[in-house]
């Protein structure tokens, strides 16, 4: 009988003698995956996104093993050298809540990294930098930072105004379908009392037929006193 393929550690294989580590034939990686915020997207009125931390675990050479999930304690625990590496690059960051760098079409990757080593991590945090925080920036984009800041805030007022839009359509879509269903149901009602009214009128009919052409009793005549 197989058995079930499983990614060990020293920690979780009680087997383990020290002879060699079994996590170093893993393949590890730690990184950041922006996830919306549905109650800061709701109340903000456009999509606002947090960076969640990320492991993914894979056995080398096995395309089958990979593990991808949020990271826990005893991940970063299990592998430290890798939870520092990642620590050193984005850890210490604060985790600003807003609009990821890497959903702003203009950024390329190597951008986005590279202000993210500036200390810029979300497109709200160049919109609302100050002067002397621009100057750190030189080009950016192909551009100055002063118009990179401009083109930051016009960017997020076209997705402001966009959510602004879904949310209307989605609004207007779900008064629409609750209308349909309101219509839906009181045709089904007024179907339902027509099928039974001339059911009771067919019933009645059929009761006035039969009593008219129903065959009349003969009785013996009375019997007159003497």
């Amino acid at each position: 009988m197989a058995q079930a393929h499983m990614i060990a550690s020293d920690d979780n294989n009680p087997n383990f003698v020290g002879a060699k580590n079994p996590d170093q034939a893993l393949i590890v990686r730690f990184y950041s995956m922006p996830v919306q915020n549905e109650f800061e997207t709701e109340k903000q009125g456009r999509p606002i996104y947090a960076d969640l931390d990320m492991v993914e675990i894979m056995a080398a050479g096995d395309p089958l093993s990979v593990i991808n999930q949020p990271v826990r304690e005893d991940h970063k625990k299990r592998f430290p050298l890798h939870w520092a590496h990642y620590m050193n690059k984005h850890g210490g960051d604060p985790r600003e809540i807003g609009t990821p760098l890497s959903a702003w079409p203009r950024l390329t990757p190597a951008a986005v990294e590279e202000l993210r080593g500036l200390k810029f991590y979300t497109v709200e945090s160049i919109a609302n930098a100050p002067d002397a925080a621009l100057q750190r920036l030189n080009m950016v984009a192909g551009m100055s930072a002063y118009a990179f800041r401009d083109h930051a805030i016009r960017f997020l007022a076209v997705a402001r105004d966009d959510s602004a839009a879904q949310a209307a359509e989605a609004k207007s879509k779900a008064l629409e379908e609750e209308n349909k269903k309101l219509r839906e149901e009181s045709d089904a009602k007024i179907a339902a009392l027509r099928q039974e009214m001339q059911e009771s009128l067919a019933a009645q009919v059929a009761a006035a037929v039969a009593a008219a052409t129903a065959p009349k009793k003969r009785g013996r005549p009375a019997k007159v006193p003497a």
